[in-house]
């Protein structure tokens, strides 16, 4: 077959859209003709066709380099120069083309989108015109027009969408348009509608499926989102963003070999996509893969330096290897660039107690430095005070904010403490019967442990998020945001009080006991060796005296009392002793 009857059967193969064979023909023309400009323009257009548009552009570009003046090959480089979003060169490309060919309504449509992205939207709409002015029906030119008010009038761009609709009803890109306006102002049912309209019309537009598993993640239907993400890369295995969205789905769900596959195949289109670099590290991080995630966060750094989210997660690394200099100065530099990020607080106050085990002064002058420059700061507050042994008066926010920011991970994070009280209070208690108030419920590990068909449970927190998870575990009758002794202040109709892994943060328990008074109650604490009846650990957390705590439900009219002495859990490798109370 000659070079000729090669070069034409590409050019079928690639209009039939089977890339593959017309690549191999095109490289086989290329064999004897590597400078042939109309084989390096197929070849652009087959890298173009991936989505591979750094590649394309260095075929375009040597096309250009042996034809010039060739409007055609000047418009596929500026293309996918704009596609790789070099805006400057893009631009200058599409301005030789129009001088080259004045006429063509599709090169003001391109150059109207880079001014569009560059957020220059009075040139844009003006180009916009000037393809409309060379062919006023040019369906694509009015429809990036109407959608282009998105950006300062996102009424008026869906009322000049709908009115395009009667004219052009088979336009895929005005559906599309029109769905994510849907999508943006979290209207769902139509953004899926218009999506499903835009599939119809164009069913192997990879774009449209990727936002379709947008709108089922949103709707919170990710195996529905995953089946169109899968879609969108079977159409283009290079499109990030259904691959990204489809690997944090594969993390979420803890599928990490899939997800693994996914992020590095994100990395290796773009190295610097921070979200898929980000995104990777925390999978190692959950992982305990602590190297690997330290090297990803490095990487995560160096392409955004200004993130507090991933200065937070790298000192949280560094936390966890023990190098407790390194982790405070990132921890500071995440809440200096973000003072509101809740984990940067949690990971600062926790580094400084780990840090007081062994150099106590140096997490002293940590914690005063850090309340110097942020006195607001709940967590700054509240170790200061514990370092220092001081009585905390803030301590229900502090608990609230401390115990969100935990919610996500507080089960992985107890079950590595080997946390055993639910399990023990399942014993203890033995079948409870009628009703029961589980207070400080957290993510409902007690209620699950105690939960029959002989009782109805009432939880009490004071956080919102771990009272989301509690929700899910599908044992509590009723689900209460408040605080334990506010709680048992209003209300009496239970008869058993649960109180695990809570009364720490209370500090004296006269109170708490006295408002348990004529109730059934099973409470744990942290042991306390001595007489002193409560002291604060450097933690936070209050530690109790069983002698004290006996004394005080005796005085309290409970009648019936045993303890278990028991390993609550561990922490930092080093056992923590509690009790368990039964009073009746």
């Amino acid at each position: 077959m000659d070079y000729n009857d090669l070069f034409q059967k590409a050019l079928h193969c690639f209009d039939q859209g089977n890339l593959s064979e017309a690549e191999n023909l095109a490289r086989q023309v290329m064999q004897t003709a590597p400078d042939q400009p109309d084989v390096l323009n197929l070849m652009g257009l087959i890298a173009q066709a991936r989505g591979l548009h750094q590649e394309a552009c260095s075929y375009f570009a040597a096309a250009v380099r042996g034809r010039p003046n060739n409007a055609a090959f000047l418009f596929n480089l500026a293309f996918s120069l704009k596609a790789d979003k070099q805006y400057a060169e893009a631009l200058l490309k599409f301005n030789d083309v129009l001088r080259l060919a004045p006429d063509v309504p599709e090169t003001h449509n391109e150059i109207a989108l880079i001014y569009e992205a560059t957020n220059n939207l009075d040139e844009a709409r003006r180009h916009w015109q000037a393809a409309l002015d060379l062919n006023g029906d040019y369906a694509d030119a009015a429809i990036n027009l109407a959608n282009s008010y998105r950006h300062d009038d996102p009424a008026k761009a869906e009322t000049e969408l709908r009115k395009l609709t009667s004219r052009h009803p088979e336009s895929a890109l005005l559906w599309y348009d029109l769905a994510w306006l849907a999508y943006n102002r979290q209207d769902m049912d139509n953004a899926l509608a218009a999506a499903a309209k835009t599939a119809a019309l164009c069913p192997e537009n990879d774009s449209v499926y990727c936002l379709t598993g947008k709108i089922f993640v949103a709707k919170g239907d990710l195996s529905a989102a995953a089946e169109n993400f899968n879609q969108a890369l079977k159409f283009n295995t290079n499109n990030i963003d259904a691959a990204l969205a489809l690997a944090d789905i594969k993390s979420a769900a803890n599928d990490f070999t899939a997800a693994e596959l996914l992020y590095r195949h994100v990395l290796e289109i773009n190295p610097q996509n921070f979200d898929a670099c980000n995104n990777y590290a925390e999978m190692l991080y959950r992982q305990k893969r602590l190297s690997e995630a330290l090297e990803e966060y490095r990487r995560a750094v160096i392409i955004n330096p200004r993130s507090a989210e991933v200065s937070n997660n790298l000192g949280a690394i560094l936390k966890d290897l023990k190098d407790y200099d390194q982790a405070l100065d990132l921890f500071f530099n995440a809440i200096n660039l973000n003072p509101a990020l809740p984990e940067a607080s949690v990971n600062l106050a926790e580094t400084i107690v780990l840090l007081a085990e062994n150099d106590e002064a140096k997490a002293l002058t940590a914690a005063e430095n850090w309340l110097k420059a942020f006195p607001e700061n709940t967590f700054a507050r509240h170790t200061l005070a514990s370092l220092r042994g001081e009585n905390i008066a803030d301590n229900q926010i502090f608990v609230e904010k401390l115990f969100d920011n935990f919610a996500d991970t507080y089960e992985l994070v107890m079950q590595n403490l080997d946390y055993t009280a639910p399990l023990a209070v399942r014993r203890i208690a033995g079948s409870l019967e009628g009703r029961v108030a589980d207070l400080g419920c957290g993510s409902g590990l007690v209620g699950l442990a105690v939960k029959t068909d002989r009782n109805q449970i009432i939880g009490a927190d004071l956080s919102a998020k771990m009272l989301a998870l509690a929700a899910t575990k599908n044992v509590y009758d009723e689900l209460v945001q408040d605080d334990i002794l506010n709680f048992l202040r209003r209300r009496t109709d239970f008869d058993w009080i649960l109180a695990v892994d809570v009364v720490g943060y209370l500090g004296p328990l006269d109170e708490f006991i006295s408002l348990c008074r004529g109730k059934k109650l099973i409470f744990s604490i942290e042991a306390l060796d001595g007489g002193q009846v409560c002291q604060i650990q450097k933690n936070g957390r209050f530690k109790h005296n069983p002698e004290q705590i006996k004394k005080l439900l005796t005085d309290n009219g409970f009648k019936h009392i045993t303890e278990e002495r028991l390993i609550l859990r561990n922490e930092n490798g080093t056992p923590v002793k509690g009790c368990i109370f039964k009073a009746l």
